[in-house]
């Protein structure tokens, strides 16, 4: 046995000494003495109550009950014995009656007590070895300092430093393999999820059940903020960080062995072949916790908490003022103290490309995910430090600034939690992905949701779950993005296509990537060809690609590529068809959702050797219909339109209002500002019939990030509307894809607004414009003086049509992908 000095910095940054005897159990502390021979276990035990007096009670007790557990004495007779041999003229108390009074059990003498601990060294020689010493003095020290940890989570206010450094003392203990109880370590686990994670009791609920003391030494260690102060890591990143204990999979700042947690429970009836988590890895990147508290002393160092009011004014106002907030905070300062552990932190990730990411407290909630709400940036992080400190500074602020914006403060308002104090805490990791070229990115990224409300064939089923797959960045998987689609998975038939043909597949499929032009230092998007060119070494791209041949796509047969970067094609079809993905990710799924309880989504990225979860939460399913009765002998010219793809059940009666924004129109449209004009229109039309029952109807895609696609609403612009519905209009072979998956789709199902796409031009669909056009226009008694670009607006009152004047039914049927609109009175 060997002792050496282990060096612990503390919460101050003081270095704190441990003395650690090396054998095979590690214990701070342990006693060393030189010795030709093993120590007995009884001299192992007298080593150690000479070097923990104040705990030699605490360790005898703890022997006294193990070796009365294992049947090797009995509690009784070791007091009966030590009685007689302090010659104490008490009696054993009788046994046969729970009923005794106080007298019946006096007080032993300390000549008693002496009696009893000679029995109890005496057993632990003749039974004991001195592993199994080591192992008890371990628990005795883990009891004493899960003592002094209980203390201070129970305290309502404490700070940071005392906190951390009373975990990191727990955690310098060995594992070991004697654990505390579950009842032990239960009100520990929920008194550091409330201080550091997350307040909200459903997922205190969960958490406590998976996430172990020792789990929380990872958080702590690299959290920033005032040691003084007290916040927690917010949303986001508790999301995360559960996911990834839940799924068993690596932690890149985990310390100890993950033995001392009560065991995850069992997976739901699914099997698979062999355990993904096990066989394969998973990870979270690499991160840093900017805690809930600094935006606090942001605010108060610059003298902005004027801004705390925003949230109280009109949408209008909030929106208008949102641009000039951004530029205040962005060019404000921040304490030196954030400052200096922000420098720190450049220094241990180096030039690695960062993600600064919202984790509000309220973000990633049981029922209000605030999906895209907040800013997230990317921080190419290249040039001098200084340069990288200040752009990382920037965008940490801009973050700050993203509390302010009108989508998050009218998200808050629609669900009663604009009254909450919103502490913005920041999630700053390492981007996942390998350096091609000049670009880096992760080979594929998506979104995958354990539930699948949006099935286009019989041979899907609901609980098998989605995925949204794109190549590089995962932003194109969440975002509507221009004039392509990430790939849908299906995971229960992976290899099944929702387009029917290899032209339909070449007019959807990604194109253009996202990655991080290092050279360059920013975020630029590129099209395959010009990836091939310039950085096509990534790993796995045989499982990504395709290569047209004639009229086909067609896999590539090993890993080299010999083909015209102009005839390559984003399928996926290798890496569905082969290997461990689709398993893996259906397995995470299904071992999430029995942990929560609940249908989740979780964004994940793959750096061509590991796949890292990125984000988890809950899956808003909305108001849950059963399939509706679709009606065979409808008149025609009652119809307004069907629908026969991507339909979920739902049901909306008494609709009065139809805001329609006509696709050709909107196409004719030719300027950025007329586009963005209709948008502001349809937002003050959401405002104004936020008591009628109205629909929406438009182009393409609503929310689209490109403006020639769809009108670029947000969500504070549809929010109070009833349903909202995209007329996917074919454009040289193009269909715009659904919006299913998105985080503008997360945020209908939130609403409780139902959706459904249009396929106009498809065989069978009947979109009756006629009645839309013949009708009446009432815009201008919502907006007074429409603008050449909002005019094209169409506010139709269904009741004024003649002959019928009823409002409008519609009817959807998911098990039969069926959807109908009519002209109809009643319910």
């Amino acid at each position: 046995m060997y002792r050496y000095n282990l060096n612990i910095r503390d919460a101050c940054g003081t270095i704190v000494s441990w003395g650690i005897m090396t054998s095979e159990f590690d214990m701070p502390g342990s006693p060393s003495v030189d010795r030709a021979q093993p120590a007995t276990a009884l001299e192992r035990l007298e080593e150690y109550l000479t070097l923990y007096p104040h705990l030699s009670d605490r360790i005898m007790r703890q022997f006294l009950v193990m070796l009365h557990e294992r049947g090797e004495l009995c509690i009784d007779d070791v007091y009966s014995e030590a009685r007689e041999a302090a010659g104490s003229a008490l009696e054993a108390a009788p046994t046969d009656s729970d009923n005794h009074n106080v007298a019946d059990f006096p007080r032993g003498d300390q000549a008693e007590r002496d009696s009893v601990q000679s029995i109890t060294r005496r057993a632990v020689g003749k039974h004991l070895t001195s592993k199994e010493v080591d192992n008890v003095v371990n628990l005795a020290l883990k009891r004493e300092e899960a003592d002094k940890l209980r203390a201070i989570v129970s305290l309502g206010s404490v700070s940071f430093r005392l906190l951390a450094d009373t975990v990191r003392r727990f955690c310098a203990l060995p594992v070991g393999e004697m654990q505390l109880a579950p009842d032990e370590a239960m009100g520990i686990r929920v008194g550091l999820i409330r201080h550091l994670v997350s307040d909200q009791l459903e997922f205190i609920a969960i958490a406590k059940r998976f996430l172990r003391i020792r789990d929380f030494e990872g958080i702590i260690n690299r959290t920033i903020g005032a040691e003084s102060g007290m916040g927690r890591v917010g949303g986001k990143a508790a999301g995360m960080y559960l996911a990834a204990t839940i799924i068993g999979g690596r932690r890149h700042h985990a310390t100890k062995p993950e033995q001392d947690l009560l065991p995850a429970e069992p997976t739901n009836d699914y099997q698979p072949s062999a355990d993904p988590a096990a066989k394969y890895p998973v990870a979270i990147p690499e991160s840093f916790y900017m805690r809930s508290d600094v935006i606090e002393d942001f605010l108060a160092f610059n003298g902005l908490g004027e801004y705390q009011n925003q949230k109280y004014k009109l949408p209008e106002e909030i929106h208008n003022e949102y641009r000039l907030i951004k530029s205040v905070f962005r060019n404000a300062d921040f304490p030196s103290g954030i400052v200096e552990q922000l420098r720190e932190l450049l220094v241990k990730v180096g030039d690695a490309p960062l993600i600064v990411r919202s984790s509000s407290l309220l973000e990633d909630r049981l029922g209000t995910a605030f999906s895209g709400k907040y800013a997230s940036l990317f921080v190419a992080n290249q040039g001098s430090e200084e340069q990288r400190l200040q752009a990382l500074l920037g965008a940490v602020a801009e973050v700050y600034a993203s509390v302010l914006g009108p989508d998050p403060l009218m998200y808050r308002r629609a669900h009663d939690l604009l009254d909450y104090e919103e502490d913005m805490a920041v999630l700053i990791q390492k981007v996942v992905g390998t350096r091609s070229g000049p670009y880096f990115a992760p080979v594929f990224a998506g979104v995958a949701f354990s539930r699948n409300e949006y099935r286009w064939s019989p041979r899907i089923k609901r609980e098998d779950g989605l995925v949204r797959l794109v190549m590089g960045l995962g932003t194109r998987a969440v975002d509507r993005v221009a004039g392509e689609s990430p790939r849908l998975v299906a995971l229960g038939v992976p290899t099944l296509r929702h387009e029917s043909t290899t032209t339909e597949i070449m007019c959807n499929s990604q194109r253009t990537l996202d990655v991080i032009n290092v050279e360059k230092n920013k975020l630029e998007s590129i099209k395959v060809q010009e990836f091939m060119k310039h950085g096509g070494n990534m790993p796995l791209l045989d499982r990504c690609l395709s290569i047209r041949k004639e009229r086909l796509l067609v896999p590539p047969m090993g890993t080299y590529f010999d083909a015209d970067p102009r005839d390559l094609y984003i399928t996926f079809d290798k890496l569905l068809s082969e290997g461990i993905f689709t398993e893996q990710i259906r397995y995470i799924m299904r071992k999430l959702e029995k942990a929560y309880g609940f249908p989740v989504d979780v964004e994940f990225a793959h750096d061509g050797e590991t796949l890292y979860i990125l984000q988890c939460r809950t899956l808003s399913e909305g108001k849950a219909f059963s399939p509706q009765e679709i009606p065979s002998d409808v008149e025609r010219d009652r119809i307004v339109f069907n629908a026969n793809k991507f339909v979920r059940s739902g049901r909306l009666d008494d609709i009065e209002y139809i805001v329609f924004v006509p696709p050709r129109a909107y196409d004719e449209l030719e300027t950025r500002e007329q586009r963005v004009e209709v948008a502001r229109a349809v937002g003050r039309l959401n405002h104004a019939l936020a008591n009628r029952r109205f629909i929406l109807i438009g182009p393409g895609r609503w929310g689209s990030n490109d403006l020639r696609l769809g009108v670029p609403v947000t969500y504070a612009d549809i929010n109070k509307a009833r349903m909202l519905i995209e007329v996917a209009v074919e454009k040289g072979g193009y269909v715009p894809e659904v919006s299913f998956g998105t985080h503008f789709f997360q945020d209908l199902i939130e609403a409780n607004i139902l959706y459904l796409p249009l396929y106009p031009d498809s065989e069978g669909a009947v979109f009756n414009e006629d009645i839309l056009y013949q009708a009446d226009n009432h815009l201008t008694k919502f907006i007074e003086k429409p603008t050449e670009a909002t005019s094209i607006i169409r506010v139709v009152h269904l009741p004024s049509i003649a002959p019928w004047h009823e409002k409008m039914r519609i009817l959807m049927n998911g098990d039969e992908g069926r959807a109908l609109a009519l002209l109809a009175s009643g319910s």
